[in-house]
């Protein structure tokens, strides 16, 4: 698990910018949190696989979605596999 702050000075950027621009709803970054749950798996003694699942809520710390710059990019989940062959 892991959390990371937008810094004050990033986030007075995006309040400025509402401001001027006069949207209201400009999206004003904050903080992102992921969480990851990943296992790995000895399938042989020369083979490992390790699953590897990850959620990001608020990615960027709330970025605008390039596809609509009123909202913001929704939550993330991503999904991996990861494979170790020893010869």
């Amino acid at each position: 698990m892991g959390f990371a702050r937008i810094g004050s000075r990033a986030s007075a950027l995006d309040k400025d910018i509402a401001f001027y621009t006069g949207n209201s709803l400009y999206p004003i970054r904050s903080s992102e949190t992921f969480v990851e749950l990943t296992y790995q798996y000895q399938v042989a003694p020369w083979w490992v696989l390790q699953p590897d699942f990850q959620y990001v809520f608020d990615p960027g710390g709330g970025i605008l979605d390039p596809a609509n710059p009123v909202k913001r990019i929704g939550d993330e989940a991503i999904f991996g596999l990861r494979t170790t062959v020893s010869f």
